[in-house]
């Protein structure tokens, strides 16, 4: 009967150096959020051409908030064998 055991590398009641705490905001995701709300708010203020440009910067701009929100999605190009 082969023995299977699992070693992990701290404990488990201690958070890592970068792991942010259950409790705590992604900032990272947020500022985007903060900053594409934002700009929703001024393209309903204005019209004609610049109300587009600005709802392309909030589309941007949230794009970049799902970037940061979703994990590392690279593909292959992180693989190592």
């Amino acid at each position: 009967m082969p023995f299977l055991a699992y070693v992990h590398a701290r404990e488990p009641d201690q958070p890592e150096d970068d792991e942010r705490a259950s409790w705590e905001p992604d900032w990272r995701v947020w500022r985007w959020v903060v900053v594409a709300v934002v700009f929703g708010y001024a393209a309903t203020r204005v019209g004609g051409v610049v109300e587009l440009l600005l709802v392309m910067i909030v589309f941007a701009f949230s794009c970049r908030a799902a970037v940061e929100a979703l994990t590392n999605g690279d593909g292959l190009r992180e693989w190592r064998q």
